[in-house]
């Protein structure tokens, strides 16, 4: 019991008190216990304090009630008289001892409040208490006047949200939350969520629909303002009452976004910057490579153009052999035609965006578009895990395998149909793995692969393969094959 008296009042009233009771019952002949009235006295003393002093009061008052039993009655007490002179101490010692016990929980309880505020305002986490108590009034008088669909009348009516964002007090905040808002340590906290959360934030109103379905928790990102005007970005997490009780004290755990946004930014643009400067690699990496892929053929068309021209000024002219060079210099001309198509796409991509995709299906229809384009080879694809996926350009992808596809059909040096490709893909918990095998139908109809250049694709260029490659962080070998009339081709990308 905390008595609205200070403490010099407190104990004149006390005095006054048992001075009083101490008169009554000393001076009258009531045929009562008046000595009771001595726990009174005990009542008035306690200050409420943790550590109250009103139980020492027990001993100056018991001793005034025996002073007044013997100045009343000396030794001519009957046995009803013992009985009220007993029953009044025992009434002053359990006074005593209930204040006693009382100051003891009130020590524990302060000490709780202690050592609850510390690890409030220690916590690096910004706190702050809601009282949702007049808008759980408000939206249930809505639910009573007929508003079946609540969040179609809140997005109709703007102006009642930000009523209802209004009523949401703020009963209590942390230090944490005091720095994230930029109060100073004499100022007031925000009084109510209005004060410091934007209307235009839309988070408010996913909130009043999580508490309408009682929700165990509610999450969400949303900005706040700070008393200086800034904009924050912030995490909250609330844990709702299901049972519909306790809406004034809703706690919100409160995480600054803010150096998070700023580290998603400057890895954005990171991210772009890398792709760029690989970009700019696969460029580069062009450049050195463009001149062998491009000068070749021209030099074969150079070639096969001077044989024509032999042949056609023989006597009488070859126009047969004539035709067939003036072929293999188109076939030529096609080859650097192809280097050029697929240097250009890749210079006017532009800005290389990765996906995450499939790698077996993507295989597959590169496959479809290389045998529709060449009906006279034959293909054999195998796949060991069919549900691998990579994160990659689709396109640049996509180039690449038909640029080894085709490369291994050119560089097999046999007739259309004698081709034979042999396509397998594989995986294990880093890598997946391409490997396309080129054989012939015969062996000693076509020259050998020697062991210095294992391979030639001239249809595209093996730069620009390996520069894709590396792009996507794998890479490529090429080797001959046993019977050295072919190559075989592996490819080896990281999984996602």
């Amino acid at each position: 019991m905390v008595t609205p008296f200070t403490d010099r009042t407190r104990v004149s009233l006390a005095a006054l008190t048992a001075g009083a009771v101490f008169a009554i019952d000393t001076f009258t002949r009531l045929q009562s216990a008046v000595a009771v009235l001595y726990a009174l006295v005990l009542l008035i003393a306690d200050d409420g304090a943790a550590r109250s002093r009103a139980s020492r009061w027990a001993y100056p008052c018991a001793a005034l009630a025996v002073i007044s039993f013997l100045l009343s009655h000396g030794g001519r007490a009957d046995t009803d008289e013992m009985l009220r002179l007993v029953a009044s101490l025992a009434a002053i010692t359990i006074a005593a001892l209930l204040l006693a016990r009382s100051a003891r929980l009130r020590e524990q309880v302060r000490a709780s409040d202690v050592r609850y505020e510390t690890i409030f305002n220690s916590v690096a986490l910004a706190i702050w208490e809601h009282d949702f108590t007049q808008v759980m009034a408000e939206l249930n008088a809505l639910k009573a006047s007929g508003v079946d669909d609540l969040e179609a009348h809140l997005r109709a009516h703007p102006g009642h949200v930000t009523h209802l964002c209004g009523l949401v007090r703020i009963s209590h905040a942390n230090d944490a939350a005091r720095r994230l808002l930029d109060i100073d340590g004499d100022a007031v906290f925000f009084e109510r969520l209005a004060d410091f959360l934007p209307e235009e934030d839309r988070s408010f109103v996913q909130g009043l629909l999580a508490l309408d379905r009682r929700s165990p928790t509610f999450e969400t990102e949303c900005r706040v303002r700070t008393a200086r005007g800034d904009i924050v970005p912030i995490f909250i997490a609330m844990r709702l009452p299901t049972d519909g009780n306790g809406y004034d004290r809703i706690c919100g755990s409160v995480l600054d976004l803010t150096e998070r946004k700023r580290m998603e930014k400057s890895l954005e643009s990171a991210r772009q910057e890398r792709d760029e400067a690989l970009h700019r690699a696969i460029i580069g990496g062009l450049s050195t490579s463009i001149s062998h892929e491009v000068s070749q053929p021209l030099s074969s068309i150079n070639a096969y153009l001077a044989a024509a021209r032999r042949w056609l000024d023989r006597r009488p002219p070859d126009v047969a052999e004539a035709r067939r060079v003036i072929a293999q210099a188109q076939h030529a001309g096609a080859d650097a035609t192809q280097v050029i198509a697929q240097v250009h796409e890749v210079v006017e991509r532009g800005r290389l965006e990765r996906t995450l995709l499939p790698f077996d299906p993507l295989v597959l229809r590169v496959v479809e578009v290389i045998q529709a384009e060449h009906p006279g080879a034959s293909f054999d694809l195998a796949s060991e895990d069919g549900d691998t996926h990579i994160l990659g350009e689709v396109q640049l992808l996509e180039q690449l395998v038909c640029s080894l596809i085709g490369g291994a059909l050119n560089a097999s040096h046999c007739a259309e149909g004698e081709r034979a490709i042999r396509i397998a893909t594989s995986a294990d918990g880093s890598y997946m793995r391409l490997r396309i095998t080129c054989s012939t139908a015969t062996e000693s109809a076509f020259p050998k692969v020697s062991d210095r250049q294992p391979a030639h694709l001239s249809a595209g260029s093996l730069s620009l393969c390996r520069a894709i490659a590396q792009f996507h962080g794998g890479s490529i070998r090429v080797t001959r094959n046993c019977a050295g009339t072919g190559i075989d081709i592996e490819l080896e990308l990281p999984r996602a």
